[in-house]
């Protein structure tokens, strides 16, 4: 009896023994996950090139009905776009943006200006693809990663208003359930649940650091109310830049109408009429940098970058303008070179700070980069995304 005691209790200790192993196990895999997840949250954090932060004119909510009408965003999609690469007819796929999210509760026009923005007004040309029916870049994560996709249109629509719900509030979707990244941040994400009362709050939450995203959708909202307008301005502008056609200031006027408007073709044209009448005007080599660098022309953003610095080599605009093309292209060293520049010149430049700790954490650098963002968090306590990012640089360290 003895012996068979011994034996019983001789078993509990290996099962117990077996328990504590593998809890311990569990854990090491949950720490393993959460290492991954931080590290794919810093490698995925883009460059910042302006803060903005939300001001009173931004503060228009997620949830409420729509003010455009649908014909007035068919209208303006078409004035961007005349041929959208979509799945079904124009007016169809505006149809479901209006019923899906009015069924929801959620802005129609505006979630459809994120469609825009996301989607480039529905041209893509990034990892997304037309035939996947994915409208706001669900499971995207960049590196040639397509994402999901849905098998109609109006599926792609109500997986992307279902996205948009669990950040703007913490109930179900009404309709049956079709993102399959709702589930994933109800549970992984609970803090952002009902995090986003306006648009900007999606800034660092749905696109990282996306410190303009939220303020990019709002732009193009307001650009689909008024554009008919900013048309016949910019229109004026050009009989004026006509009738005098040497005169920098006219030209500078078309530059700046066409550029509000998102009419890249005109303010290129503009700035090369004011470059032929004054080949020496810096400003106008870094605008036309800046409009060739978000059009995608890089080669021919750094041309005009290094143009302008060679005629002044600490020239702030063009210097940030560069630094911010390296940085978006991961020519990590040079970008890294153009920021150390910049914080001689101005060592208070919190997005300089931002970029180059970041740049660092791409190198694993990480108490570099931690000094920059300590740095950048006693200029501005209050930046969240700074925050956030120190946050997982002190978990990086702690795990090094």
């Amino acid at each position: 009896m003895k012996n068979l005691k011994y034996v019983q209790y001789l078993g509990r200790l290996i099962l117990c023994a077996a328990f504590i192993v593998g809890l311990a196990g569990l854990m090491s895999i949950g720490e393993a996950e959460e290492g991954q997840e931080i590290h794919h949250r810093l490698t995925h954090y883009k460059p910042v090139n302006s803060w903005n932060k939300v001001a009173d004119k931004d503060k228009v909510t997620i949830m409420g009905p729509a003010t455009l009408s649908q014909k007035q965003m068919v209208q303006y999609i078409l004035s961007r776009n005349q041929n959208p690469k979509i799945n079904c007819t124009l007016e169809e796929l505006v149809a479901y943006y209006y019923e899906e999210a009015g069924d929801e509760g959620v802005r129609p026009d505006i979630a459809l200006c994120q469609a825009l923005k996301e989607t480039g007004f529905f041209k893509y040309g990034n990892d997304v693809k037309a035939m996947q029916n994915n409208y706001c870049g669900l499971g995207a994560l960049g590196n040639d990663v397509p994402g999901y996709t849905f098998y109609t249109p109006q599926r792609g629509v109500r997986a992307h208003i279902q996205h948009l719900l669990a950040y703007a509030t913490t109930r179900m979707p009404k309709k049956q359930l079709v993102d399959p990244r709702f589930m994933v941040l109800v549970e992984k994400y609970p803090h952002y649940r009902g995090a986003a009362k306006y648009w900007p709050d999606l800034n660092g939450r749905w696109a990282v650091p996306g410190t303009t995203y939220g303020q990019d959708i709002l732009r193009l909202w307001r650009e689909a109310g008024q554009f008919q307008g900013e048309e016949k301005d910019l229109n004026k502008a050009l009989e004026a830049a006509r009738r005098q056609p040497d005169k920098v200031e006219v030209w500078e006027r078309v530059y700046d109408l066409a550029h509000a408007d998102g009419n890249y073709e005109m303010a290129i044209l503009s700035t090369d009429r004011i470059l032929k009448l004054d080949k020496k005007n810096i400003a106008a080599h870094v605008k036309r940098a800046d409009i060739y660098r978000e059009w995608g022309y890089n080669e021919k953003a750094l041309k005009d970058y290094n143009t302008a610095l060679g005629m002044d080599e600490n020239n702030y605009a063009a210097l940030s303008g560069r630094a911010y093309l390296y940085a978006s292209n991961q020519y990590t060293d040079q970008a890294l070179a153009d920021y150390n520049l910049l914080l001689i010149l101005n060592p208070t430049d919190t997005v300089a700070l931002y970029n180059h700790g970041c740049l660092l954490a791409d190198k694993e650098k990480y108490r570099e980069a931690m000094d920059d963002l300590e740095m950048l968090l006693t200029l501005e306590p209050d930046n969240d995304i700074g925050k956030q990012a120190y946050e997982d640089l002190m978990i990086c360290v702690k795990n090094k």
